[in-house]
């Protein structure tokens, strides 16, 4: 059975939440996008809402996270730039590469400790072995093609698999980052850059 679980947090509850769990969790990152993604994820993973009206607390064991398909299939503007600067498709394996090598450092330790904060373990099916040396063996041009516009020309292999499966609203749907589909970059009021260290982040004394 599939429950649609609604989470909804007060900025109060963000920032209690943030410095009794998040900010040790998310130790050593540091920045705004880290504290953005950290903070979704942990909410997410509490698996605390309403469905149907009522509240209810998920008793699911597993979290599935979609991580890899953007960096494995091109599908971050900085993939798009990366073609639209001159480099070619041959730039943009060059910055998928440098992805995948980093993925582990940047992403993966960080989302375990938030979403193993609550007893749960991430499941990451792109980030499968077989299924990263598969995607690994496919022609660039199977991934993307940067003359069709966002939503249409990322990760082409994926959305044509959505398509197959009727879901043909959602396979050209540009990509929105958890922490801007959660609104929860917006949530505090700050404007900041991703890249920023995040003050909310540092420990007082």
């Amino acid at each position: 059975t599939w429950n649609l679980i609604k989470v909804d947090v007060s900025v109060e509850e963000l920032q209690r939440a943030r410095e009794h769990h998040i900010r040790d969790l998310l130790y050593p990152h540091n920045t705004v996008i880290d504290d953005s993604i950290g903070c979704a994820l942990w909410f997410a993973a509490r698996g605390a809402g309403l469905c149907q009206g009522d509240h209810m607390i998920s008793s699911a064991r597993l979290l599935f996270s979609g991580i890899g398909a953007d960096e494995l299939m091109g599908g971050y503007s900085r993939h798009r730039g990366a073609w639209q600067n001159g480099g070619g498709l041959e730039g943009v394996l060059r910055e998928i590469q440098l992805d995948i090598g980093r993925i582990s450092e940047r992403n993966l330790g960080r989302d375990n400790r938030v979403i193993g904060d609550h007893m749960r373990d991430c499941v990451a099916p792109f980030l499968d072995e077989s299924f990263v040396s598969y995607l690994n063996s496919l022609p660039i041009q199977y991934k993307v093609d940067f003359t069709l516009p966002r939503g249409q020309g990322e990760k082409i292999i994926l959305r044509k698999v959505a398509q197959t499966l009727g879901l043909a609203t959602s396979s050209v749907l540009p990509k929105k980052a958890i922490q801007f589909g959660s609104k929860i970059a917006k949530l505090e009021g700050k404007k900041e850059k991703g890249g920023d260290v995040c003050k909310r982040l540092t420990k007082k004394g």
